[in-house]
């Protein structure tokens, strides 16, 4: 008995250690009073030049925490983000080369002034944030393929589809469409476990449906994201909205971002689907 307590004192001592060096694996740092500058004219109501304003000082606060060489990455990432167009943030190529991001941060100043020169009114967003910069990049050998997804949905069919990854990992999906973002998986149906690599898994995996609905009469684009993370690390920025038959987990896009930038590119694989439900 004494034996096999003392080995797993040592496990336990071991598992500590290896968390320990994870936890390490990224360097932090605090950027204070860092800016950026949007013009307000035309198309461009306050609030769009505002986040491109707000997405300006990420960059700035990365350039002055030392992520120098592919800033020009970061702002057109970022540029898609304020458009609603993700394809570039989920883009597996600019994914491998970003070596930092911004994982928090706080606006401590928001002013508007008139351009000498252009005579346009301008918005100045000045924040504090959190730059945390990354040792590893992505795991080449860590993948995931999605089947069964379509590129058109009707309005009320459901959503299934099939995984299967290369490593055992764990997984979120996201559902970002223009008017709400939510959690699809997990949720108060379906419990957070573990995927078992190179098993075909099919989901939804209980007595539960994933139903695609629009919000209007047009057709409406949905982004899905799957975001597959080596460890058990669950997403909890969301709140609950009470249904008669279910709890609806709802997101914004910002705080998935902000979470996956929180995680190690070694630690995580992305995928990321485009669907129109008319």
């Amino acid at each position: 008995m004494e034996k096999i307590s003392n080995r797993r004192l040592l496990l336990a001592i071991l598992v500590l250690l290896i968390s320990g060096f994870n936890l390490k694996a990224q360097k932090e740092i605090n950027v204070k009073s860092v800016s950026g500058i949007a013009v307000i004219a035309g198309k461009i109501s306050y609030e769009d030049a505002k986040r491109e304003a707000l997405n300006m000082a990420k960059v700035e606060a990365l350039r002055k925490a030392g992520v120098s060489e592919q800033l020009q990455s970061y702002e057109m990432l970022f540029r898609s983000e304020v458009n609603n167009d993700f394809s570039e943030f989920f883009s597996s190529d600019i994914q491998a080369e970003l070596r930092g991001a911004v994982q928090s941060y706080e606006i401590i100043d928001t002013r508007t002034f008139t351009d000498e020169l252009s005579k346009l009114p301008n918005i100045e967003v000045t924040i504090n944030a959190k730059v945390v910069l990354y040792s590893t990049g992505p795991d080449p050998t860590f993948n995931a393929r999605i089947e069964g997804i379509k590129a058109v949905y009707n309005d009320g069919e459901n959503l299934t589809f099939s995984i299967q990854s290369t490593k055992d990992c764990f997984l979120h999906i996201f559902g970002i469409a223009d008017s709400y973002t939510s959690v699809l998986y997990p949720n108060s149906i379906e419990s957070f476990k573990m995927i078992e690599a190179n098993k075909k898994v099919t989901f939804p995996l209980g007595q539960v449906e994933y139903p695609l609905f629009k919000s209007g009469k047009e057709p409406e684009v949905t982004r899905i994201v799957f975001v597959f993370t080596k460890k058990p690390i669950k997403y909890l920025n969301y709140e609950t909205i009470n249904h008669p038959d279910f709890e609806e987990w709802i997101t914004t896009s910002e705080n998935i971002f902000a979470w996956i930038y929180s995680l190690t590119p070694d630690q995580r694989k992305i995928d990321y689907h485009i669907i129109t439900v008319r």
